[in-house]
């Protein structure tokens, strides 16, 4: 049963995943980086997020973005409510961190690698991809920032790694206190291996778990200014 619904809620999401690629081209964001954060937020966030996407993500088709520029303003940036902004800004974290658990959880099982960190070689993947999380997210951070800064590369650079190690870091806060519920209490770790399909459910629900920790500090990043608004 439990596989059943693991199955049918990635496949849905997959499914989403590849819509929101096609749509993000015909209604490019105003930000050009979110055309790979949306399909990446799709692959863990589901129906999650579609709800965010249809509600204050989705841009206006190509041909019509100039008839709405003055009447859509919960697609303009700098415009949006002050939570629809935090929220976007978070999706950035969601994007990195997915990316890294395909790539580093599917890899290290795949190529057979590990190290152990406190007794348990869970703890030494989770070093991994915290570090390839906070590489690929400051890379999506700079893709946002540097279009909107006259400023040197490297000090935009050195903003976007100041601004997503804190929310990056309250994410993996969340996501990994999930996981550990899900290995250490409820499944046990022969079923929460990364060809097991109950795995990837629980990273996606750890994902959401990610967002919410994340929230309230991309909140207070933004309005120290450290953060940029979208």
């Amino acid at each position: 049963m439990l596989e059943a619904l693991a199955i049918a809620n990635i496949v849905v999401s997959i499914l989403l995943m590849l819509w929101s690629i096609v749509d993000v081209n015909r209604r490019p964001p105003p930000m050009a980086v979110m055309k790979w954060v949306w399909p990446l937020t799709f692959l863990w966030g589901g129906l999650f997020a579609l709800l965010m996407y249809l509600w204050f993500g989705r841009a206006p088709e190509s041909g019509a973005s100039h008839h709405h520029h003055h009447h859509d303003h919960g697609h303009g940036h700098g415009q949006r409510p002050m939570w629809q902004s935090v929220a976007l800004g978070a999706t950035h974290c969601g994007a990195g961190c997915s990316l890294a658990d395909m790539v580093v959880e599917g890899g290290m099982f795949v190529l057979g690698l590990g190290f152990v960190v406190l007794g348990h070689e869970v703890f030494g993947n989770w070093v991994v991809d915290y570090i390839a999380a906070l590489a690929i997210g400051v890379v999506f951070q700079y893709a946002a920032l540097a279009p909107m800064s006259d400023e040197p590369r490297g000090t935009v650079a050195w903003k976007s790694f100041k601004s997503d190690i804190l929310s990056l870091s309250f994410w993996q806060i969340g996501m990994y206190g999930w996981m550990a519920i899900s290995i250490f209490a409820l499944f046990g770790r022969s079923a929460m291996e990364p060809d097991h399909w109950l795995f990837w459910w629980m990273m996606q629900f750890a994902m959401v778990f990610g967002f919410f920790t994340t929230y309230p500090v991309n909140w207070l990043l933004i309005r120290a200014g450290v953060k940029e608004a979208m």
